[in-house]
């Protein structure tokens, strides 16, 4: 209920700016689709690039306006409210089963099905995962981000390859006066998640009824990304191009992006780094947490089957391969979806290798409704273990609680 109502005091306080604004699809001309892009003013241009070849092949004009990653939940959940809603927008893995509960998206398993199944043996695996309630699915991944290591070759000679290596590693670092950086998740469940597969553990059982945190596997990954934190991992944010160049932090987990912002903000130690794929752990598995972006189309669209067209054509992997290289200039540094794309990238030949690899071992936040409301009893927990030596039997088991009643809540 609380959850509902925060919903609803942000849909009141800012309707009325919307509505004013124009910028729904009832704005738009009848030849136009509108497409809202949570990103760069720059990527949203290199969007309406592209779009001239299938304007010419089509008529339809495209429209694609950048909104900001603060305000854009907030906005796209007024423009629902408010009927003026975009055709088609990009946003966070889970929004579009979020939007979908209140009808406010189009279900591409019920209304292209052909198509959509299409689409999911062309992408990595994990991907569908996180945009999938049941049956229906409101999202088709328009790119991702993942979790990688990084690490100095010339400080560290072979990158590890289990979680014992790591650690080992990592004492070795801290007698060196050296450390280790968790930069994309850092005591959040982010950076703990890909450790809670990694041991075998799950969020919530298959059919995402029951929360299965407090469990020996969850309880194993969370003692050991806190015992990170002991031997070297710092509890503030330290930038990793910094750490990097300088060497005090030479083993990182962040994200694919920082191999632009190592490129460009650490030029001196170019040659002298490199990436991995992360350790594996008690379950034999190197996963890693994968973001990035859904496209979805509105339901008050009276443009459904155009902006259908236009996502396919989005996901051509040449078209996908024209958004990456572009964007790479801009820093909006996404990786294509499409696994087809992925050949003819321009990218150094062994990192193509490992993130290609890494993309198959790779999973998103769960497909539970309650999921966004819930991560707060994480994040809790990870921060009273690491922060003041709580125990994590008990944290994880009041979470679980807290996360049962959220879930439970949903349904």
């Amino acid at each position: 209920m609380l959850f509902i109502k925060r919903k609803v005091a942000v849909i009141s306080i800012v309707l009325l700016s919307i509505i004013m604004s124009g910028c729904g699809s009832s704005g738009a001309k009848d030849n136009t689709l509108v497409m809202w892009l949570v990103g760069s003013e720059s990527q949203a241009r290199i969007i309406v690039d592209l779009s001239r070849e299938f304007t010419e092949n089509t008529g339809t004009k495209v429209s694609c306006q950048a909104i900001s990653w603060g305000d854009a939940h907030s906005k796209y959940l007024t423009s629902i409210a408010g009927g003026v809603s975009p055709d088609i927008g990009t946003m966070g893995l889970t929004w579009g089963m979020e939007f979908g509960e209140l009808g406010a998206m189009v279900d591409f398993n019920k209304e292209f099905p052909e198509d959509t199944a299409e689409f999911g043996k062309k992408m990595f695996p994990c991907l569908f995962d996180s945009t999938q309630v049941g049956d229906s699915i409101y999202g088709i991944p328009f790119d991702l981000s993942q979790h990688i290591m990084y690490y100095r070759t010339d400080i560290i000679k072979d990158p590890p390859e289990t979680w014992e290596e790591m650690l080992e590693v990592l004492i070795e670092l801290r007698a060196q006066g050296r450390g280790m950086l968790i930069d994309w998740g850092s005591l959040g469940w982010i950076g703990y998640s890909p450790f809670l597969w990694q041991a075998g553990g799950t969020y919530y059982n298959e059919d995402n009824t029951k929360v299965t945190l407090d469990s020996p596997e969850a309880e194993e990954a969370l003692k050991f990304f806190a015992g990170l934190y002991k031997e070297g991992v710092p509890k503030t944010k330290v930038p990793l191009e910094q750490g990097m160049r300088i060497g005090d932090y030479p083993l990182a987990i962040s994200g694919n992006w920082k191999i632009i912002s190592l490129n460009a903000g650490a030029p001196e130690i170019k040659g002298k780094w490199s990436i991995s794929r992360l350790p594996a752990g008690p379950s034999g598995k190197r996963t890693a947490f994968i973001g990035g972006r859904v496209l979805g189309i509105f339901s008050g669209s009276d443009k459904k089957q155009e902006a259908w067209d236009f996502m396919k054509f989005l996901f051509r992997p040449d078209i996908q391969e024209a958004i990456y290289q572009n964007s790479l200039e801009t820093e909006d540094s996404y990786l294509p979806p499409n696994m087809e794309s992925w050949k003819n990238l321009e990218m150094n030949k062994g990192f193509k290798r490992i993130l290609e690899s890494q993309a198959q071992d790779a999973k998103g936040p769960p497909a539970v409704l309650a999921w966004d409301s819930s991560t707060r009893f994480i994040d809790h927990a990870i921060q009273m273990v690491i922060l003041k030596n709580a125990d994590p039997a008990e944290e994880l088991k009041k979470a679980s609680v807290q996360m049962q009643k959220e879930l439970d809540a949903r349904r």
